[in-house]
């Protein structure tokens, strides 16, 4: 699907509205999404996700500072999830609701949690949350521009034109990407976002 406008990357090359450049251009936005959700270890197609992590201890412990972080099995969630914590062999929550106490603390663009104020010990911590975006209702084969990050754009774009660079469209026109070039400004972009968070659980 496309994570970015067709016209703009067009009109950046400076090409009028043709449908061989239009089919090139839809042709490198879709190779750029498998790369992009494979770089950034998640999937971009809204849908529901319910990830349980079993927490046998806070992740730091150092005196009496505590912290505990979850790194979620999909990154670019829509809103802060839905969490609730169970005490091992009970079935009576011990924590619930979206927030306990204010003290998680989402990035939503990564997907990670991290709470630094309660102690977690022997607990199955559950987060049931939505992620991705939604497609445009008159085009399914899109994602609306308006949820998707200015930097997810940007970086789709330059996939996109490393994914036709060769193309006979761009060729016959006269126009030369340089690749090297796109790469190096791709990955400069994308390792300001990747899903890194060494300390955090995983979920089961």
């Amino acid at each position: 699907m496309l994570l970015a406008s067709v016209k703009g990357i067009r009109e950046q090359l400076g090409f009028d509205d043709m449908t061989d450049i239009n089919a090139a251009i839809e042709m490198g936005l879709h190779a750029a999404e498998p790369q992009l959700a494979s770089r950034l270890n998640t999937s971009f197609r809204r849908a529901s996700r319910k990830d349980t992590f079993w927490v046998k201890e806070p992740g730091f412990l150092e005196g009496g500072h505590v912290a505990t972080e979850f790194r979620l099995s999909r990154g670019l969630l829509a809103a802060p999830p839905a969490m609730s914590s169970t005490v091992r062999d009970r079935l009576v929550p011990a924590v619930s609701g979206p927030d306990p106490g204010g003290a998680m603390v989402y990035d939503l663009e990564r997907g990670i949690a991290r709470d630094w104020q309660n102690y977690y010990a022997s607990l199955y911590v559950t987060f049931d949350y939505q992620y991705g975006f939604e497609a445009e209702a008159d085009n399914p084969q899109a994602y609306k521009l308006d949820q998707v990050p200015d930097w997810l754009q940007e970086a789709a774009k330059l996939l996109a034109l490393v994914n036709v660079s060769d193309s006979p469209s761009l060729s016959s026109a006269g126009i030369e990407l340089d690749q090297s070039v796109l790469r190096q400004q791709y990955d400069a972009l994308i390792s300001q976002h990747l899903r890194y968070a060494p300390m955090a659980l995983l979920p089961l």
